[in-house]
């Protein structure tokens, strides 16, 4: 009989008179890997929230390791053994790699502390598991996936039982996923339990043992591994990305808007590629080293250590700089906290590059009556929105993707478009490519995971350390499902 380690048994929260967690139940085993596919992110964050710490409740109780911490009776907020590996580390950036696993903790009670032995016992634990980290090492120099072992070691070491991973193939690579996975495995063998919290079944059936379907505040279905196949879970997306699939069977796009020549940086290792015009692109980095260089190098803020890089047969070198900021433009990965400016109106978000681009800080009345004749019938009512803090996160993507549409650049390139949204947000960011790509305008997508971006795309170029080592059009991407490297 399985140990049980956690168990939420009706749970329901509410904030505002919303039940962000609705009459919610999960039960986590011993050694199991659970699965947690987020249809929407309601509730998401708080559901962490509450498996981290004993906060009140309207209804329900909460068991680890079959004693009872938290109910509806009576909350005391107290911390449980449980560890949350994110993006955002909880690791302290300018101490060594040995001080955060083996210092940083309670029960530790010396006065004198050797990083010799501190090293020796690091390596101690490293031996089984096929990675190589300096104990020396300070962790504001580590990798994303050199930093999420640490915090998994740490967490091993403190004797959690419950490890919450978020969201993981949003700032690891595919490559390094593969490897972070081996690690869950080992450890869950080992005793240890994990909720693999992601935005997509593909990558919850390549590591967990069972999978739960969120949406709503409340899991709708819990899917043994059996039963991982995509017809089983394709009723709970409800068709959400039934709307979105462009039609690619008539398009050919033969004229280059963007080529480089031989391109090399410190990361980059002799990259020779074009992009045409009208097309979407996915560069697709394997290892997480080149998607820096290649915002520096395209931003003019960094010069290639050789080759050339040439938009609409212009070398960039040659281009002045305005005449490049007015030719590609950039999203961000999270725009909406990033890209938007809360203190200006809707309006005048929208109109800021436009602005920028005809060298005016005020538009002419004519202007802007056109603008407002063309857009706000697209845009609807939060057009006339003064204070854009309370426009939706749809809202706010509606606004930086017709900010874009508005201007019309030539090149757009899209910097892990899909972190951190749901499968809403999502479909919602596809539709809003497709309108860019309707336009004209050419996208190109960096990412370390495809996530979603072969729902828009017309190739998929793959980078592998540092070098470009495959390409595949849209009407080969069903070869993907066959290379377990790529997924």
């Amino acid at each position: 009989m399985r140990e049980e380690v956690l168990r939420l048994e009706n749970i329901i929260i509410k904030e505002n008179d919303v039940a962000l967690l609705n009459n919610f139940n999960l039960h986590i085993f011993q050694g199991e890997i659970m699965g947690m596919v987020c249809v929407n992110s309601l509730g998401r964050d708080l559901l962490v929230n509450l498996i981290c710490q004993n906060i009140p409740l309207v209804y329900g109780r909460v068991y680890l390791n079959e004693n009872l911490v938290n109910s509806y009776e009576h909350s005391n907020y107290t911390m449980n053994k449980v560890s949350v590996i994110e993006k955002k580390s909880k690791l302290v950036k300018d101490l060594t790699v040995s001080d955060n696993i083996f210092v940083l903790r309670r029960g530790f009670k010396k006065y004198i502390i050797s990083p010799r032995v501190l090293n020796k016992q690091l390596k101690m634990f490293l031996k089984d598991l096929e990675v190589t980290i300096d104990g020396n090492e300070l962790i504001m120099h580590l990798s994303s996936f050199n930093q999420c072992v640490v915090e998994l070691l740490k967490a091993v070491v403190l004797g959690v039982k419950i490890v919450i991973i978020k969201d993981l193939s949003n700032f690891i690579s595919a490559a390094d996923l593969i490897k972070f996975h081996a690690l869950i495995r080992y450890f869950s063998q080992k005793g240890i339990s994990f909720l693999y919290i992601c935005n997509h079944h593909e990558e919850a059936f390549k590591i967990c043992d069972r999978l739960s379907i969120f949406e709503n505040g409340k899991i709708q279905k819990i899917f043994e591994s059996r039963e991982f196949k995509r017809d089983k879970i394709k009723p709970f997306y409800k068709d959400i990305y039934s709307t979105v699939l462009p039609d690619k069977s008539d398009k050919s796009y033969s004229e280059t808007i963007l080529e480089w020549k031989h391109i090399s940086t410190e990361n980059m290792k002799d990259i020779s590629l074009t992009i045409n015009k009208g097309e979407c692109a996915v560069l697709l980095d394997m290892n997480n080293t080149i998607l820096h260089d290649v915002v520096d190098i395209m931003t003019g803020s960094q010069k290639p250590l050789s080759g050339d890089i040439l938009i609409d047969g212009i070398p960039l070198r040659k281009r002045r700089k305005s005449k490049l900021n007015r030719s590609i433009c950039f999203i961000n990965e999270n725009p909406a906290e990033t890209m938007l400016f809360p203190e200006m109106s809707y309006f005048d978000n929208l109109c800021f590059l436009l602005q920028n681009k005809m060298n005016k800080s005020l538009l002419r009345r004519k202007i802007r009556k056109s603008i407002e004749r063309e857009y706000a019938g697209i845009l609807g009512e939060d057009f006339y929105h003064k204070d854009i803090n309370t426009l939706s996160l749809h809202s706010k993507y509606n606004l930086i993707f017709y900010r874009i549409y508005l201007y019309h650049p030539q090149v757009v390139f899209f910097i892990q478009p899909f972190y951190h949204a749901d499968l809403y947000l999502r479909k919602h960011i596809i539709e809003l490519m497709n309108i860019l790509k309707k336009r004209g305008i050419t996208l190109v997508i960096l990412a370390v995971n495809i996530a979603d971006s072969l729902m828009v795309a017309d190739r998929m170029l793959v980078i592998e350390q540092g070098r470009m080592t495959k390409e595949y059009r849209y009407t080969e991407f069903y070869k993907l499902n066959e290379e377990a490297t790529i997924l």
